[in-house]
């Protein structure tokens, strides 16, 4: 594989939501041009847009998770030393996992209750545009764990590390 092929498989999240986030971008920019220039625009603009948009945030929020990019507070953090610290990283990557993992499954939840719904103006199962959250917080979930286990054996690597005075 092509250093660009591997590049894109790496950020593959980045590369969609950017996708997403270009077509939400176009489509309107061009029905403005045509409510301007024609006095008349696309009447599906808005539903693409909108559609798009949501999968560019929740496909974009777990790109930036992946490449923790999220703002974090480190005030708290700051008070523990050095071993508390990787302690604290284990239980907050346990958390994001568990919270993240719940959202997930009210997301399913919440699309089998709407999975007759329809878009308004396409008329397109609206499961396509809600199935954004559960991806979206599926792969974050993924990568809590994957952060889970690498703090986890950081951890465990360091307190074997730690040298004991000898006699």
């Amino acid at each position: 594989m092509n250093k660009y092929g591997k590049k894109i498989l790496e950020n593959f999240e980045i590369f969609l939501s950017g996708a997403f986030l270009s077509v939400t971008v176009l489509v309107v920019i061009i029905n403005v041009i045509l409510r301007y220039l024609f006095q008349g625009g696309l009447f599906w603009v808005e539903e693409v847009a909108t559609a798009c948009f949501i999968w560019s945030v929740f496909i974009g929020a777990a790109g930036a998770y992946r490449n923790k990019l999220h703002i974090c507070i480190d005030l708290i953090t700051k008070f523990f030393p050095e071993r508390g610290r990787e302690f604290l990283s284990i239980i907050i990557h346990f958390l994001m996992m568990v919270i993240n993992g719940y959202i997930v499954y009210l997301s399913v939840l919440f699309i089998q209750a709407n999975s007759l719904k329809r878009t308004p103006v396409l008329d397109v199962p609206a499961i396509w545009v809600n199935f954004a959250i559960t991806v979206g917080f599926g792969l974050i979930t993924i990568y809590s764990a994957v952060f889970l286990v690498q703090e986890f054996r950081l951890f465990c690597s360091s307190s074997n590390t730690i040298e004991t005075p000898k006699d």
